[in-house]
């Protein structure tokens, strides 16, 4: 019984390194193209996906870190970036591939410019109505 109980708990310490580090700078290979969106009556940048990006990173977990992004308190919309919200896409101070929206699935309580990890699922947009990356099932770390 307690090497049966010794087996698993060796195991199962390796499931918190089921998940490969993401670092932002690898994001900044993305290529965009600007299209019209005619829902927002606004030119929008959209992400031209690779074939070697979506096989690397789509539908893979991931960890990253950066900065919270608050955009809706109340209906619990929140964004990760890569810069503080002083220097960041929405204050256009960066590019589209330094922000990816995330998806908890459950309550949380962030703060704007909180430095968190997150761990998630990958997921590689071309909707001009989201972000170009969209981390899903998002737990924080």
């Amino acid at each position: 019984m307690r090497k049966g109980l010794t087996i698993a708990l060796f195991f199962l310490g390796f499931c918190g390194f089921a998940q490969e580090r993401l670092q932002w700078s690898a994001l900044e290979e993305i290529d965009f193209t600007e299209v019209y969106d005619e829902g927002t009556a606004s030119w929008v940048q959209v992400p031209q996906w690779t074939p070697s990006q979506r096989e690397q990173w789509d539908g893979k977990e991931w960890q990253i870190t950066g900065y919270a992004i608050v955009l809706d308190p109340v209906d619990q919309i929140y964004a990760l970036s890569a810069f503080p919200f002083s220097s960041c896409f929405f204050c256009g101070a960066a590019g589209p591939e330094s922000v990816m929206e995330l998806e908890f699935g459950h309550p949380v309580d962030l703060i704007t410019d909180q430095v968190i990890t997150i761990i998630g699922t990958l997921d590689l947009n071309t909707s001009p109505e989201h972000l170009p990356i969209t981390l899903l099932g998002a737990k924080l770390k």
